[in-house]
């Protein structure tokens, strides 16, 4: 009797944390940082960060999305101009359900375009080149159960970019999200 009892006990608690597969769409905010680096010295502004996210949950520990980010502009430093940054991304999100739980611990692998753009007088051009890069991340997913939602705080780092076409000039781009994304 014991074991019918613990065995639909522990039947029960997985089902009621059963993660929605689908397609998803959400997004949130957070904080972005931005390092500026020029020809050895460097300097790292804290900004508010935007991001859009669009992909699919295959299970509860993995997800593929498409995302755009936005980091806001900085301040300006020795007079170079203040940075702001978009991101185009696409990545894996691998990750382990805690048993019983509806939290996954994950990590992020993917790929971006970065643009980071230097609105200044020095360098007066209002578009900036685009660079690849390899991104990576980690973080946290709760899925909200029976709502097809769920909650994730990751942190994010985008790989450096160079500013408006000057190698001396690079920007790297972080970012601590809070998003949250329904499940369709």
């Amino acid at each position: 009797m014991k074991r019918i009892l613990l065995a639909s006990g522990i039947f029960i608690s997985i089902s009621s944390f059963a993660d929605p597969t689908g397609i998803y769409i959400g997004g949130g905010l957070g904080y972005g940082s931005q390092q500026a680096n020029y020809l050895g010295s460097s300097n790292t502004d804290g900004t508010p960060a935007l991001r859009a996210q669009f992909g699919y949950q295959f299970a509860n520990w993995l997800d593929a999305e498409l995302g755009w980010n936005y980091l806001t502009q900085g301040s300006n430093w020795n007079n170079l101009g203040t940075p702001s940054t978009t991101v185009y991304d696409f990545a894996f999100l691998p990750g382990f359900t805690l048993p019983a739980t509806p939290i996954t611990i994950f990590v992020r692998l993917g790929v971006d375009a970065v643009s980071a753009n230097l609105n200044s007088s020095w360098y007066n051009q209002l578009i900036s080149n685009s660079t690849t890069n390899f991104e990576y991340g980690a973080g946290v997913k709760v899925n909200i159960p029976e709502t097809n939602t769920f909650v994730r705080l990751e942190y994010i780092n985008y790989g450096a970019a160079p500013n408006n076409n000057n190698s001396n000039l690079t920007t790297t781009p972080t970012a601590i999200l809070m998003t949250a994304a329904y499940v369709f």
